[in-house]
């Protein structure tokens, strides 16, 4: 990783904001300091965007989750609901905007 200035800190530690957002965890989860450390800005032919490892900020979160060094400090859903069970969806709308039930 090279040495990056203040404006790159600030677009890399915002977008990390963003994708824990995104993932329904704190701003301040502990994988934070991983994703900040291995994050690398990449400019496309529009955009400009943060990557780690050659992988989204998502997608790099969502192997950390499988992790078993960083599994337990993840969230444990309580339950699952069908994508397709709109019904059940409708019911369960708060927990599974505060992730304690997901969708499959």
């Amino acid at each position: 990783m090279t040495a990056r200035d203040l404006v790159a800190e600030k677009f890399v530690s915002d977008e990390i904001t963003k994708a824990l957002e995104r993932t329904c965890l704190p701003h301040d989860h502990t994988i934070r300091v991983v994703l900040e450390r291995e994050a690398e800005i990449e400019k496309g032919v529009r955009d400009v965007f943060v990557r780690c490892h050659g992988q989204s900020l998502d997608q790099r979160i969502e192997s950390l989750r499988h992790d078993p060094s960083y599994a337990a400090s993840f969230p444990h859903p309580e339950g699952k609901v069908a994508k397709g069970d709109m019904a059940t969806m409708r019911t369960q709308f708060a927990k599974i905007a505060d992730g304690s039930v997901v969708v499959e």
